[in-house]
C-alpha cells in the first residue's frame, strides 16, 4: 500500500486514535505489534507509526472504523495533493500530461462509483 508512506505525521496519530478510541490500549498494542508504551508515544506526537505497523492497522479494521480511517488518509493526501497542484501553478509546470492524468484519475474514480451504483450516488 504505498499510500500509507506518503501519509502526514498528523494522519498517521489520527489512525492511531481511532484503533485506541474503539479498541483501548492494550488491544491496539497487540493489534500494532508494538509495546502499549510505544502506542502512547505515537498517541502523543512523540513519535510516529511505521508503514508496516499502520499497514498492519489497516488490515485489522473493522467496517466503521475504515470508514472514519480512510476519511483521515483521505483529507491528508489530498491537501498534500492540493499543495503540490499550487506549487505546480506558481511555477507554470501543469500541461496536458498533467490535465490528462487528473481527467484519467476521476474517470477511474466514477467508475468505482459506478461499480458500487446501489451505495453510492454519483452528483
Amino acid at each position: 500500500m504505498r499510500f500509507v508512506h506518503l501519509l502526514s505525521k498528523e494522519a498517521r496519530r489520527g489512525v492511531i486514535h481511532v484503533i485506541v478510541k474503539g479498541r483501548g490500549l492494550r488491544e491496539a498494542s497487540s493489534i500494532l505489534g508494538v509495546t502499549q508504551a510505544a502506542v502512547s508515544k505515537y498517541r502523543l506526537g512523540a513519535t510516529h507509526p511505521s508503514d508496516s505497523t499502520l499497514e498492519r492497522a489497516l488490515a485489522s479494521l473493522d467496517r466503521e472504523e475504515l470508514r472514519e480511517v480512510s476519511k483521515i488518509m483521505f483529507e491528508d493526501l489530498r491537501k498534500g495533493f492540493e499543495s503540490l497542484i499550487d506549487w505546480m501553478a506558481d511555477n507554470n509546470l501543469i500541461d496536458e500530461e498533467v490535465v490528462e492524468w487528473a481527467e484519467n484519475t476521476l474517470d477511474k474514480i466514477r467508475g468505482k462509483m459506478v461499480a458500487r451504483r446501489g451505495k453510492l450516488v454519483i452528483v
